[in-house]
């Protein structure tokens, strides 16, 4: 039921009567003013109604954003997310989101709203990319908010700045069989070989256990992870992957099916230590340290031969220059190496733990001209003869 009444202004106010809250047992009403016509007044009232009537929770929707949007992280999301991740939710919730949006009611906040805070995080000079997560954030709050009825729809559908990519830089097959190489006998060699085998994130490689290495199949469980907890700043194995996509398992070459094995006999024999990759104190393998490891010794490489030439002041054999990228850059590197050998963009989709073929190839993307030139190639050989 709905009444209306023209204000000493010369504008319309509607009053909607909601009914009794069940939990408290009074009255609830609905207020809305500033319409220029009675008809106008009217044609809200009757879209609300259309609201109620499509099962909208018009009362408990009229929470705060601060409160429901902890209540969803803490109640929901928290557990669907890797502990690193979760400082980044964090960060972008109490630091962006309550700030600025915190006291307005779950209800009340519309697209203009949302457009009007994403602006606001340009103007204060964040990153495209940077406040394009914090409104992925709020997408989430408003996704589940939905679902349970407390929105008709999402409002973070929002005009956005074009972000900027940064181009992955990789090494080719020969820059990786070099460099592979250079380090074989050396303790780094086998984490390089793994990654560059396997697409593995780093902490996952580290966190990989004997348990979930299946030699006779030749396939890698994927299941556990080491981070570097940014809150705590301590060392943690979890069973809590980046995404559930990040749960997979890969298949091997037998190359590495053989080292592996030869590698497991030769290792320490110990309960405490059943990770495949150790520390050179053999304990837990800490991420950092392996990339640390790893640029170190990329860095050997980033002169030209002429410059290492003048440097040693003696003649160089058997020497590389190599495109300076971190240890991630070899998961990059076995993704790019497979999309050039024309391996299915889904099979390598999955193989990496990317939650979407689109990541994949929004991520690869430079990738993509060398491929079209091979299918033209495969056009010519095909029909060589018209």
């Amino acid at each position: 039921m709905a009444s209306y009444r023209k204000l000493s202004s010369g504008k319309w106010e509607v009053t909607i009567d909601l009914g009794r809250d069940p939990s408290t047992g009074k009255r609830v009403r609905k207020f809305k003013s500033g319409f220029k016509t009675k008809k106008e007044a009217i044609s809200y009232a009757n879209s609300f109604s259309v609201d109620i009537a499509n099962g909208l929770n018009v009362i408990d929707n009229k929470i705060l954003l601060k409160d429901f949007i902890m209540s969803w992280y803490n109640d929901y999301k928290i557990k669907t997310i890797s502990l690193n991740t979760r400082s980044g939710y964090e960060n972008r919730i109490n630091n962006y989101i309550i700030p600025y949006l915190g006291e307005i009611e779950l209800g009340k906040v519309n697209t203009a709203t949302v457009q009007q805070f994403y602006n606001n995080l340009i103007n204060q000079d964040l990153k495209p990319n940077t406040a394009k997560k914090i409104i992925e954030v709020l997408r989430g709050c408003f996704t589940y908010a939905k679902k349970l009825n407390l929105v008709n729809s999402l409002p973070t559908d929002i005009e956005k700045v074009p972000e900027t990519s940064s181009k992955v830089v990789v090494w080719d097959e020969y820059q990786v069989k070099y460099f592979l190489n250079q380090i074989k006998d050396t303790w780094l060699y086998l984490p390089c070989l793994i990654i560059s085998l396997t697409g593995l994130r780093i902490g996952e490689l580290c966190g990989l256990r004997w348990d979930n290495v299946d030699l006779d199949e030749g396939i890698i469980h994927v299941r556990e992870q080491v981070i570097n907890d940014k809150k705590t700043h301590t060392l943690v194995h979890t069973k809590i992957l980046k995404t559930n996509a990040a749960f997979r398992s890969i298949s091997i070459p037998q190359g590495l099916i053989n080292i592996l094995r030869e590698h497991m006999q030769n290792a320490p024999n110990s309960s405490s230590n059943d990770f495949v990759i150790l520390d050179r104190s053999f304990g837990m393998c800490n991420p950092r340290n392996v990339s640390m490891d790893f640029t170190k010794k990329v860095n050997k490489y980033k002169d030209t031969l002429e410059d290492k030439t003048k440097k040693s002041k003696k003649e160089i054999k058997d020497y590389m220059q190599l495109p300076q990228i971190s240890i991630h850059g070899l998961r990059h590197t076995h993704a790019t190496i497979l999309l050039l050998k024309g391996e299915n963009v889904k099979v390598i989709s999955e193989r990496l733990g990317h939650t979407s073929v689109k990541i994949t190839l929004d991520t690869y993307s430079h990738v993509l001209p060398s491929m079209k030139k091979q299918t033209a190639d495969l056009l010519d050989s095909v029909f060589d003869d018209i």
